[in-house]
């Protein structure tokens, strides 16, 4: 490949073309993986710690979620209204920006001293996870020596869904056996952070980018026809992959505990890591699989999944419920995969860079709104009739997401796929 060779998106106007002055190095895409990783671990980190900050502050289940809620409601508006900032700043300074804001939430974490201090430490991180997730799928497709959507989406599905699962393992532990849990999961994430953003500002710029850009203020985002049209095709896929996730995080714990007749958070947690766990490991055995294949096939065990978790929780069969929840983690990973190398490879043929983060937009809402709906309807109706309902739904949904993934026409009959699939070869 040609590396001076301007992209699509150059051809299509963008205000800071991709260029690649020099070949970049395996440990340069391995940063921004590693990056991934470290924030949404840093995002799943805070849900171990809610039971002791409950004890400390005197505050309930209600209060617990809605300091989910101002997360979910800082990455969504960030990346509605501050989606085009990688377009202006460039991604990799983008990602420098998501660092320094994931730091900060760090050290509202530990400044903490009530629950409004939780809600403004939780908004913090969710805008850190809006920038990250609107700059690092270009990211790691520019720094991929092969310049493969694929690769990069399934390293990015990969991180993702690891980073999730370890950081909330992690947090688990230290509530478990950490002197100082509330400070412990902080100050090793903010090592983290701090190491990652040395090595991101490391890495040779990728991009052409002014020295001094213009000032730019936030604006709500916007889609034309065509990237509109890519974001309805993956809407299903997207909606029930996360929908599922949403209902694992809202649930999975107490459904373990109840299970495992157990009050050990660590353990019930375990959940948690085989659903995130086995999401992140799909992407990357599976990852030479195309964009459709792996939307279908994830949409297949979505269904199997949540199916043989639910008829292991109804049977009171732990092992078979631990075996849904592995199928059902294995069916997000490669859904999620073949959604993002759709957008992705969207993005680099079409030139259409407010297509991500409408993608993980999305992605937010769908896994949001069920566990705050979970939350309520857990507290009125029980978890068993929450968890089977849902589940119930999210099958259906998935269903209709499968079909909608068979009728979909493969990449190279789109227009501008052609020369996407040419710059990643």
């Amino acid at each position: 490949m040609n590396v001076d060779k301007p992209t699509a998106l150059e051809t299509r106007g963008r205000r800071h073309p991709t260029t690649h002055p020099r070949a970049h190095r395996p440990w340069h895409f391995r940063t921004v993986v590693g990056v991934v990783f470290v924030i949404m671990a840093a995002s799943s980190a805070p849900s171990p710690l809610y039971g002791l900050y409950q004890q400390q502050w005197h505050f309930g289940t209600t209060t617990s979620t809605i300091v989910y809620a101002c997360y979910a409601l800082g990455a969504i508006l960030t990346l509605l209204l501050a989606g085009g900032l990688a377009e202006h700043l460039g991604t990799q300074r983008t990602i420098v920006v998501a660092l320094v804001t994931i730091v900060v939430s760090f050290l509202a974490f530990l400044l903490a001293t009530g629950a409004w201090a939780l809600c403004l430490a939780r908004l913090v991180q969710g805008v850190a996870v809006g920038l990250l997730t609107s700059s690092a799928g270009p990211a790691l497709a520019d720094l991929h020596r092969n310049r493969s959507h694929q690769a990069a989406a399934a390293a990015n599905s990969a991180a993702t869904s690891t980073g999730i699962a370890l950081g909330a393992v992690f947090s688990g532990l230290a509530v478990q056996f950490a002197p100082a849990p509330l400070v412990t999961p902080f100050v090793v994430l903010a090592v983290l952070s701090l190491g990652g953003l040395g090595l991101v500002q490391a890495i040779p710029a990728w991009q052409t980018v002014p020295a001094r850009p213009r000032p730019w203020r936030p604006r709500v985002l916007r889609m034309g026809a065509e990237p509109r049209g890519t974001l309805l095709r993956v809407t299903p896929l997207v909606t029930a992959g996360w929908a599922v996730v949403g209902m694992y995080l809202a649930l999975g714990v107490d459904l373990v505990a109840g299970l495992l007749h157990t009050s050990d958070r660590a353990l019930s947690s375990l959940v948690i890591l085989v659903v995130q766990g086995c999401g992140g490991m799909a992407p990357m055995l599976l990852r030479r699989l195309g964009d459709r294949a792996a939307s279908v096939t994830g949409c297949a065990l979505l269904v199997l999944g949540v199916g043989v978790s639910v008829i292991g929780f109804d049977t009171a069969h732990a092992v078979l419920f631990f075996c849904g929840a592995a199928i059902t983690g294995a069916g997000f990973g490669l859904s999620f995969m073949g959604s993002t190398s759709t957008v992705t490879a969207a993005v680099i043929a079409g030139g259409h860079p407010q297509l991500l983060p409408g993608f993980f937009a999305l992605a937010y809402l769908a896994v949001s709104v069920p566990v705050v709906a979970l939350g309520a309807a857990a507290s009125r109706f029980g978890v068993a009739a929450a968890f089977s309902w849902f589940g119930l739904l999210a099958g259906l949904l998935a269903v209709v997401a499968g079909a909608v993934a068979v009728r979909r026409r493969r990449p190279e009959s789109q227009p501008g796929w052609a020369a996407a699939g040419q710059q990643s070869q």
